[in-house]
C-alpha cells in the first residue's frame, strides 16, 4: 500500500505550495502484519489488565480507503488478551502497531453503544502507548491517539465528505495520518485557510488528544506538506497594554482537549489574533519566498506527561449532562485497580450545538490513532461502557459496637468491636444487565472475618450468604448469584468482622475492592480508620470463627476460656471484675471472676450445645470492673454445617455444536456439568431436585431456537422443562453429611438434553435453567 509523499513547488515566485507527488510512496504496515516491536507488543499483552468482552458488535472498526481503491486501510483490530484461555474474554483494541498507520474504532450506536447526552455518563479504559523502538532515541515515537466524540455526517460537497464510522482526517480525499492523530485537520497545503483546514478534520467533533511526538518544525525548508508544526510555540495572549505577548510552549508528550473542526467562522485574517481558535496561522520566510502553516492551540494542556513508557495507563472520562461538561482523570489508578492521586486532569464545558444532534441524544464515541516515520504500539482495554452498564460503588464501615459509621465524625474503633465492611453496588441505568459479578474485597490484617451477606433490592428478605471459607490470603472472593439491572438496581454487601486485639493504637489504611464482569468493571477502596485500645482488654480462646462440620460434631459443652487485664498492666483484682456473655438471642449471663490478684484475671465458661443451631452462631463477651471500666466486646463465631443446600453448581454449561439440525434431534451435553446437593441432616431425610428451562435465544438476532431443553429419565421418558419438573430424588441412609453430584448420575442416554424441533439458523443461542431444591419427596 502506498501513501503519497510531498514536494514543494514555487508559485508566483513568492508563496510556495506543498502538493502530493503520486509517483513516490511510503510503505504502510498492513493491519495483520506482526508488530514492528514484537517484544513490546508481548509486554503489552502480558501486563494487560482485565477488561470487557468486545467480541460482540459493541464497537465497529472504522472504514476508510484512498480514492480509486476498495481496500480498507484502517490498522485497528480487536484481539484477545489470552486467546489460549477460553474463560478470558478480555478484548484489546490494537489501534496501531507499525509505521505509517491510521486506525479508528467507533461505538456501535445501533447496538446501544453511545454517549447519552441526556444522562450523566462515566466510562473508563486502559491505554498503552508502547515505547521507543530504539531506547537511545527516546523521542522517536509517534504519533499517539485521541478519544473522540463525533456526529460526522456524509456530505459529498464537503472537503471531508465522510461521516459515521468512515470519519477520519482527510486531505484531497485521502486519509491523513501523522500529527492529525486521525481526528485533527490536515495541514498539508501552504495556501489553505483556517476554514479549509478545519474542514479536513472529523466534523462535528470534540477530542482529547494523547500526543506522543512533538511536531515543532517551523523553518521554511522543514515545512514539507506532511503536517509538522502543530506543537510549535503559539501566541497565547497579549497583555492589555499590548506591551508584550506570551506564548504557549509545549515541552513534551502531552494531553489536550478541543474541537478538531473548529467553528465555521474560523476563517480569520491571518493577522487577527484569536486565542480561542483551534489553529493559528504562521508564516515562514526564506530562499526569497515564504510559506504559511498552522500551529495548534492546545486547550486544557497537561504537558510533559510520560506516555511511551511501556506501561498501561488508566483514564476515567465523565460527562455531566446538566452542565454539558466533559472531564477526565489520567493515571487515576494503578494496575492493581487501586486508586491513586493524580494531577493529570482536564475539564471543558461543551457547546452541544456544535455536534448538530438535533433531537437525538446519542453521540458516537471512539478512538483514533496514527503513526508516521516513527511508530508505537497503541492499544486500549475498555473497562466500562456507559450505555451498556452505568453503575458505581461506595464503601463504608459500620462499628456495630459503638454505633458509628466511617467516614463520619468519628473514625476510631476499639479492639474487639464488631466492624462491618459495607459495599453498595448501584446500577444506575443501561441496556444490559451487570451480570456474573466477581467481587474481590481485601480486608486489613487487624480484623478477623466472620461471614457476610448480600442484600438485593428485588428480594431484601432473603439475603445471599458469604461463608468464612471464601476468605483466603487476606481477601474475600465471591461470585454474586444475582445480576443488577433496571429491575434490581442495588446489591449491599456486608462483611462481618471483629477488630483484633492490639498492643498499641493502629492506623489502618485503605483496602482495595474490585467488582468485575465481562461488561463492567469498577474498583473502590475502604475508608481509613484508627484502632484505639480501651483501658481494659479481653482475650478469648477460641477466637474468631470455630467451624463444626455438623451438629453431631458439636460437644455437649463448648468450652470458652480467656483473660482480662488492664492496658497499662496494673494489677487486677478478679473479685472486682464481672464477665458478661450472650449466646445468640439467649438471655445474657454474667458472673464474678475468681483468683488471686495478678497482671491478668482468668475466666472460663461453657456454651451449651442446646443453645446452638445449624449455621452461624455468635457468642458475645465483655467484662466490667467495679470502677465502671469496660472492655470492648469480643465475638466468637461458631459455624455448624448441615441442613439442605446446593453445593458446587456449574454456572456456565453448554450443549454440543450443531450444524442446522433436524426435527427430533437430541443434542448431548458438552461436559463438564456439575450439580451438587449437600444434605447435613439426620438419616432418612429426603430431597427432590426440580428444573425449569427458558427458551433458547439467538444472541445476535434475538430469534427463538426451534427446540427445547428436556430431561430424559432412566426409562427413556422425555420430560419438557417448560415449568418446574422433578428430575431427581434422594433419601439418606446415614446421619453423616452427604453430597450428591446429580450430573454425575447421568450418562450419554440420560439427563439434560437439547431437543430440536426443526432446522435452525446458525448462531450462538443462550438460555437459563433454574434449579429448585425441595425438602422431601414431592408428590407426583
Amino acid at each position: 500500500m502506498l501513501f503519497n509523499l510531498f514536494t514543494i513547488k514555487s508559485i508566483d515566485g513568492n508563496i510556495t505550495e506543498v502538493y502530493a507527488d503520486a509517483d513516490e510512496g511510503t510503505y504502510v504496515t498492513p493491519a495483520d502484519a506482526e508488530s514492528a516491536d514484537p517484544v513490546d507488543f508481548k509486554n503489552a499483552l502480558d501486563t494487560a489488565p482485565r477488561g470487557l468482552d468486545i467480541s460482540d458488535p459493541t464497537f465497529l472498526l472504522g472504514k476508510f480507503k484512498d480514492p480509486g481503491s476498495d481496500e480498507n486501510i484502517n490498522s485497528s483490530k480487536v484481539i484477545l488478551r489470552s486467546p489460549e484461555n477460553p474463560d478470558d474474554k478480555t478484548g484489546i483494541l490494537r489501534v496501531t502497531h507499525g509505521f505509517n498507520q491510521l486506525g479508528s474504532i467507533w461505538s456501535n450506536i445501533d447496538k446501544s453503544n453511545f454517549l447519552d447526552v441526556s444522562q450523566d455518563q462515566s466510562m473508563s479504559m486502559w491505554l498503552y502507548f508502547g515505547r521507543p523502538l530504539h531506547p537511545e532515541n527516546p523521542k522517536e515515537v509517534g504519533d499517539g491517539m485521541a478519544f473522540v466524540l463525533q456526529n460526522a455526517k456524509p456530505d459529498s460537497s464537503a472537503l471531508n465528505p465522510f461521516g459515521g464510522i468512515e470519519a477520519i482526517s482527510r486531505y484531497n480525499g485521502k486519509a491523513a495520518h501523522g500529527e492529525t492523530l486521525g481526528v485533527w485537520g490536515a495541514d498539508f497545503n501552504n495556501l489553505q485557510s483556517k476554514f479549509e483546514l478545519s474542514k479536513t478534520a472529523i466534523q462535528n467533533s470534540f477530542a482529547i488528544e494523547f500526543d506522543t511526538f512533538l511536531n515543532r518544525l517551523t523553518a521554511i525548508d522543514d515545512i514539507n506538506g506532511r503536517g509538522v508544526s502543530f506543537d510549535a510555540d503559539i501566541l497565547a495572549g497579549r497583555n492589555p497594554s499590548g506591551s508584550f505577548d506570551y506564548y504557549q510552549q509545549i515541552k513534551g508528550q502531552h494531553i489536550s482537549m478541543d474541537y478538531p473542526d473548529g467553528y465555521e467562522n474560523n476563517d480569520l485574517d491571518p493577522e487577527f489574533f484569536d486565542h480561542n481558535a483551534t489553529y493559528q496561522r504562521s508564516d515562514s520566510w526564506g530562499n526569497g519566498g515564504s510559506k504559511y502553516f498552522y500551529k495548534m492551540n492546545h486547550k486544557n494542556l497537561r504537558d510533559e506527561v510520560s506516555l511511551t513508557d511501556a506501561r498501561w495507563h488508566h483514564i476515567t472520562v465523565k460527562f455531566n449532562h446538566e452542565t454539558s461538561t466533559l472531564s477526565y482523570a489520567f493515571d487515576d489508578k494503578d494496575l492493581n485497580g487501586i486508586a491513586q492521586d493524580t494531577t493529570i486532569r482536564g475539564s471543558q464545558k461543551l457547546d452541544m450545538s456544535h455536534f448538530k444532534l438535533g433531537d437525538s441524544k446519542k453521540l458516537r464515541w471512539g478512538f483514533t490513532g496514527s503513526t508516521g516515520k516513527f511508530f508505537e504500539n497503541n492499544l486500549i482495554v475498555f473497562e466500562s461502557i456507559p450505555s451498556f452498564v452505568n453503575a458505581d460503588s461506595t464503601v463504608s464501615l459500620k462499628d456495630l459496637t459503638k454505633g458509628n459509621t466511617i467516614p463520619g465524625n468519628d473514625d476510631k474503633v476499639n479492639v474487639g468491636d464488631d466492624l462491618d465492611f459495607i459495599y453498595d453496588l448501584d446500577y444506575k441505568n443501561g441496556s444490559k444487565e451487570w451480570n456474573e459479578i466477581s467481587a474481590t474485597m481485601y480486608l486489613p490484617s487487624e480484623v478477623t472475618f466472620k461471614d457476610g451477606i448480600i442484600t438485593y433490592d428485588d428480594d431484601p428478605d432473603h439475603p445471599e450468604f458469604i461463608s468464612n471459607s471464601e476468605f483466603n490470603n487476606g481477601k474475600v472472593n465471591h461470585l454474586l448469584l444475582k445480576s443488577l439491572s433496571n429491575d434490581n438496581r442495588h446489591a449491599k454487601i456486608e462483611l462481618h468482622t471483629t477488630v483484633n486485639n492490639q498492643t498499641q493504637p493502629v492506623s489502618v489504611g485503605e483496602q482495595h475492592a474490585h467488582f468485575a464482569s465481562d461488561n463492567f468493571i469498577v474498583d473502590d477502596n475502604t475508608p481509613k480508620f484508627n484502632i484505639t485500645i480501651p483501658s481494659m482488654l479481653l482475650t478469648t480462646d477460641p477466637s474468631g470463627t470455630v467451624n463444626y462440620g455438623s451438629m453431631d460434631a458439636v460437644p455437649d459443652l463448648v468450652p470458652i476460656r480467656g483473660t482480662v487485664k488492664y492496658s497499662n498492666n496494673q494489677i487486677i483484682d478478679p473479685s472486682k471484675v464481672t464477665l458478661h456473655y450472650i449466646v445468640n438471642s439467649n438471655p445474657a449471663n454474667s458472673f464474678k471472676l475468681t483468683g488471686t490478684q495478678s497482671n491478668f484475671a482468668s475466666f472460663n465458661f461453657d456454651v451449651l450445645k442446646s443453645q446452638l443451631f445449624i449455621g452461624p452462631n455468635t457468642v458475645k463477651i465483655y467484662a466490667t470492673d467495679d470502677s465502671g471500666q469496660t472492655t470492648s466486646q469480643s465475638v466468637i463465631n461458631i459455624f455448624i454445617g448441615g441442613g439442605l443446600q446446593f453445593g458446587k453448581v456449574s454456572r456456565d454449561v453448554s450443549f454440543n455444536s450443531v450444524n442446522v439440525g433436524y426435527a427430533g434431534q437430541l443434542v448431548p451435553r458438552k461436559e463438564p456439568w456439575q450439580l451438587e446437593v449437600t444434605d447435613g441432616r439426620s438419616g432418612e431425610s429426603s430431597w427432590t431436585l426440580q428444573a425449569e428451562a427458558d427458551k433458547m435465544i439467538n444472541e445476535e438476532n434475538k430469534k427463538l431456537l426451534d427446540g427445547d431443553i428436556v430431561y430424559k429419565s432412566l426409562g427413556g421418558e422425555l420430560m419438557p422443562l417448560s415449568e418446574l419438573t422433578s428430575i431427581y430424588t434422594n433419601i439418606k441412609n446415614s446421619n453423616s453429611s452427604q453430597t450428591v453430584d446429580v450430573a454425575k448420575q447421568w450418562d450419554s442416554q440420560t439427563g439434560i438434553f437439547l431437543k430440536l424441533n426443526g432446522r435452525n439458523t446458525s448462531g450462538k443461542y443462550s438460555g437459563k435453567i433454574t434449579w429448585s431444591l425441595i425438602d422431601g419427596i414431592k408428590n407426583i
